[in-house]
C-alpha cells in the first residue's frame, strides 16, 4: 500500500510530465471564456444569488441542507442543491453581486474538469495527446457555454468537479491494488458532494463499475473486490434517494409533471420521444451553429417514426461492433456506456419536465470527444513525413479556431437580460415566459415603451396570465397613464378574482388620483377577499 509521501511525489511526477499540456489546458479556458466576465447576473441567477437572502448571508448556511433551493428566496422548488448554494455564498462573501467574481469561478472549474478529464484518459487508455485532444473538445465546444456562461448555470461544472475528482481516486485505489483508507473515504466525500451539487451525480456507481472492468485487465477481475468497493456508494445513492423521496420532498413532485399526460404516464413514449432528442443532441456536436435554450421538442408517439427506427438500429450496430474489438480496442463501447450512463438520469427515464437542453450534454458529450480524438490520433500516426502531418493539422487546428470562435459568439449572447431574451424570442418566439422576463428587463432598464409593446405581444397571443396586465398597468401608472393603468389592472382582476397584487396596485392608483370614493370602494373588497392575509 502507498505511503502519503509516494502517493504525493507520484502527484509531482504526473504533473511534471504532463506540465506542457495542463497549462495549456488552463490557457485555452481562459481564452476561450474570458468573454463572460462582463455578463451580468439575471435570469435563475435573481433567486439563486442577489434575491436569495440565504445566499447574500453565510449565517444561513444549516438551511440550505435543510429547506429548498429557492427558499431564500420565498419561493418553493424541489430542487436541493446545497453545495451548490455554498459556492454562490461564498463567492458574495467575496465579491459581493459583482458578476465577474461568480464567472471566474465557473471558468475555474471548467479547468479543472478539462484537467481531470485528461487524467482520467490519460490513466485509462495511456495516450496522453487523445488525452489533450478530448480535453480541449470538451473546453472549447460551443455546447458547453450553457453551463459557463452564466452564473447559474455552474451547477453542471460543480457536480462534474467532484463526480470526475471520485472517479480519479477510485482509479488510484485500483492502481494501489490495496484499498487505500484515505483516498476511498475522499472518494466517497466527494461522491456526497457531487450528489449535493446536482442530482444527477447517482449515475457515479454504474460509471465506477464502467471504469473497473475498462481499466483492469481481464485476468486480473475481481467481482468480490468490485462488490466491495463499489457498494458503499451504492449504498450512499440509497440512502441519498430515500431522503429525497422523504423528508427532502419539498414539492411532492420531484420535477415530474404535475398532472399526467401522454409523455409523462408512458415509458415508451419517453423511449421514443428520447430517440428523436438524440438526433437533436448529435446535430448539435457536429454542427453547433443553432444554439437554442427553449426547444420546442415533439413528443414521439409510435415506434414507426423514423428516428426511433434508426436510433436502435445505430445502437445494436455500434454497441455490437465496439463489443466485438473490446479486447483490442475498449474506447469505443467505453463512450457509448459513458454516454448511456451519464444522460439516464434526463433520458425520460423519469419524467422529468426539461425533456432537452443543451447543458446536459456537458459530461456525456465526452464520449463523442474521446473516439473523434482517437481516430484522429490515428491519422497522426499514420502520417510519416511533415507535409502529410500539415494536411491534418491544418484542418484541425481551423476546427479549433471555428468551435472556439462559436463559443465566445455564444457567450456574448449571455452578456445581459434584454440581450439573452431578445435572441431567445428570435429563436423561440412562442417562449411566453422568456417575453415575460424581456418585458420586465425593459421595464427596469427605464424602456417603457418597448416593455408595453411586449405587454401587448403577450396579451394578443395568449391572453389567460393576469400578471401580464398587472405588470402593464404598473408601467401605465408611473408614466402617468392612470386610465389606462386602472383598465389593465381590473382586466387582471378578470382573469383572475383572487389576484391580490393588483387590487392593492387599484387602491395605490386611486390614492394618488385622490379617488376617495373608489378607493374605499377598492379597500372595502381587499378587507373582504383577504382578511386572513
Amino acid at each position: 500500500m502507498l505511503d502519503l509521501n509516494t502517493y504525493l511525489e507520484n502527484i509531482t511526477s504526473f504533473l511534471r510530465l504532463n506540465r506542457n499540456y495542463l497549462i495549456a489546458l488552463l490557457v485555452i479556458t481562459l481564452t476561450t471564456y474570458i468573454n463572460i466576465l462582463p455578463n451580468k447576473l439575471f435570469y435563475d441567477d435573481e433567486e439563486l444569488i442577489y434575491k436569495n437572502v440565504y445566499v447574500q448571508n453565510l449565517s444561513f448556511l444549516p438551511k440550505y441542507f435543510t429547506e429548498n433551493m429557492i427558499a431564500g428566496a420565498g419561493k418553493t422548488s424541489n430542487m436541493y442543491r446545497p453545495i451548490l448554494l455554498t459556492s454562490f455564498a461564498v463567492d458574495h462573501l467575496s465579491w459581493g453581486n459583482t458578476a465577474l467574481g461568480y464567472h471566474f469561478t465557473s471558468i475555474f472549474l471548467h479547468a479543472l474538469n478539462s484537467v481531470l478529464i485528461f487524467t482520467i484518459l490519460l490513466v485509462l487508455f495511456k495516450n496522453q495527446f487523445m488525452a489533450f485532444l478530448s480535453s480541449l473538445f470538451f473546453i472549447v465546444h460551443p455546447i458547453q457555454s450553457e453551463s459557463i456562461a452564466y452564473a447559474s448555470g455552474r451547477t453542471d461544472p460543480l457536480y462534474s468537479f467532484f463526480l470526475l475528482s471520485a472517479i480519479l481516486l477510485f482509479i488510484s485505489i485500483l492502481a494501489d491494488k490495496i484499498t487505500y483508507r484515505f483516498k476511498y473515504y475522499l472518494a466517497l466525500s466527494f461522491f456526497i458532494l457531487s450528489l449535493l451539487s446536482k442530482e444527477t451525480a447517482v449515475i457515479l456507481p454504474l460509471i465506477l463499475i464502467l471504469v473497473y472492468f475498462t481499466y483492469i485487465r481481464k485476468k486480473e477481475i475481481d467481482l468480490y473486490h468490485l462488490l466491495k468497493i463499489s457498494f458503499p456508494f451504492f449504498l450512499i445513492d440509497f440512502f441519498y434517494v430515500f431522503l429525497r423521496l422523504t423528508i427532502l420532498n419539498f414539492s411532492n413532485t420531484l420535477n415530474f409533471y404535475p398532472a399526467s399526460n401522454t409523455y409523462s404516464s408512458s415509458l415508451l413514449v419517453r423511449f421514443y420521444t428520447f430517440s428523436n432528442v438524440f438526433f437533436t443532441y448529435l446535430s448539435i456536436l457536429i454542427y453547433p451553429k443553432e444554439l437554442i435554450m427553449f426547444r420546442n421538442v415533439p413528443i414521439i408517439n409510435s415506434p414507426l417514426y423514423p428516428s426511433v427506427f434508426a436510433f436502435i438500429l445505430i445502437a445494436i450496430v455500434v454497441t455490437f461492433l465496439s463489443f466485438k474489438i473490446w479486447r483490442k480496442n475498449k474506447i469505443f463501447l467505453f463512450s457509448i456506456l459513458w454516454f448511456l450512463i451519464t444522460i439516464l438520469p434526463v433520458s425520460g427515464i423519469i419524467p422529468i419536465n426539461n425533456i432537452l437542453a443543451e447543458h446536459y450534454l456537458y459530461l456525456p458529450s465526452i464520449s463523442f470527444f474521446l473516439p473523434g480524438a482517437y481516430l484522429l490520433t490515428l491519422l497522426w500516426k499514420k502520417c510519416t513525413n511533415m507535409f502529410q502531418k500539415s494536411f491534418l493539422v491544418i484542418p484541425l487546428t481551423c476546427l479549433f479556431i471555428i468551435l472556439t470562435s462559436r463559443t465566445i459568439l455564444r457567450n456574448f449572447d449571455w452578456h445581459d437580460p434584454i440581450t439573452f431574451y431578445t435572441m431567445s424570442l428570435v429563436q423561440s418566439p412562442w417562449q411566453i415566459p422568456m417575453r415575460h422576463n424581456l418585458a420586465m428587463a425593459y421595464s427596469e432598464n427605464g424602456q417603457s415603451e418597448l416593455a408595453i409593446n411586449e405587454y401587448k405581444k403577450i396579451i394578443a397571443t395568449n391572453d389567460i396570465y393576469p400578471h401580464t396586465h398587472h405588470n402593464l398597468a404598473n408601467i401605465y401608472k408611473e408614466i402617468g397613464k392612470n386610465k389606462e393603468a386602472e383598465e389593465e389592472y381590473r382586466k387582471a382582476i378578470s382573469l383572475d378574482p383572487n389576484f391580490q397584487f393588483s387590487y392593492y396596485g387599484l387602491a395605490d392608483l386611486y390614492n394618488k388620483m385622490g379617488e376617495q370614493e373608489k378607493l374605499d370602494e377598492i379597500t372595502t373588497k381587499i378587507q373582504m377577499l383577504f382578511k386572513n392575509n
